[in-house]
């Protein structure tokens, strides 16, 4: 987490959210999947960090559907409307696109791995 939060604060980079992207993130982190992965305590911790240096933009939504998973089809539109070089997702019906105009899409652990080291 501490090699998140260096690179979160840094001035090379630029967290974009949105309202509904944070609730969906605060209600999977609480699921039994992710408890493997965080405790509720980093979860929390993980949300504040997020909103503390994340830049909150509108939601807005495509006009016509562009994954599997039409539902979070507000990421790509979140993407395109930030000029996001990446968005970073664990949901397999956006991370089969693999690229969505000029964003890259990809789970953490290739984020992790790539722009992490």
């Amino acid at each position: 987490m501490l090699k998140l939060r260096i690179f979160l604060f840094s001035k090379s980079v630029e967290l974009i959210l949105s309202n509904k992207l944070l609730a969906q993130i605060e209600e999977q982190a609480t699921k039994t999947k992710f408890a493997k992965y965080f405790t509720a305590e980093q979860a929390s911790l993980l949300l504040e960090l997020l909103a503390e240096v994340g830049t909150i933009h509108a939601d807005n939504d495509l006009k016509q559907a562009i994954s599997r998973a039409p539902d979070d089809d507000y990421l790509l539109a979140l993407a395109k409307t930030a000029n996001a070089h990446v968005l970073v997702t664990g949901d397999r019906d956006l991370l089969v696109l693999e690229k969505h105009g000029r964003t890259k899409i990809m789970n953490a652990q290739a984020f992790g791995k790539e722009y992490l080291g």
